[in-house]
């Protein structure tokens, strides 16, 4: 690997991992699910769509970067997001009105963001790790 790209990686993960982990405390919630396979935690549903709008808006402005691993990783981290604001949204559209096509969704968005966030997680952890120096990030 290049400096060029160990740099770009650095700088990438230095403006990225403080916004991915505020994300992973708010969406924990998401992961805590009932037997149906919907969020249980029906209080944190607001909270989340209203914090991770910002969060996804920062990450969509964000320039993409030149290195692949990290477009994918933007992209991943992205999709995410949307994911998990769209789980909540529907989990909270399913409380005010109950429907079979609701609640398909609404199972559909939050099984998409426990995995989106599942395989991001893997994905951050391991980049952090590889080039986390001096405790930086």
């Amino acid at each position: 690997m290049k400096d060029t790209e160990k740099e770009e990686i650095l700088n990438w993960l230095c403006d990225v991992v403080p916004l991915y982990r505020q994300a992973e405390e708010i969406t924990y919630s998401i992961e805590q699910i009932d037997a149906d396979g919907l969020p249980v935690d029906l209080e944190s549903l607001p909270y989340i769509v209203n914090a991770l709008r910002p969060i996804l808006s920062k990450v969509k402005k964000m320039p993409k970067p030149k290195y692949g691993k990290l477009q994918k990783l933007q992209k991943d981290f992205r999709l995410t997001l949307d994911a998990c604001i769209k789980s909540a949204k529907y989990r909270m559209k399913l409380e005010k009105k109950w429907g079979r096509l609701t609640f398909s969704t609404a199972v559909f968005w939050t099984n998409l963001a426990i995995s989106f966030k599942k395989s991001l997680s893997l994905k951050m952890e391991k980049m952090i790790r590889d080039f986390d120096k001096g405790g930086l990030l």
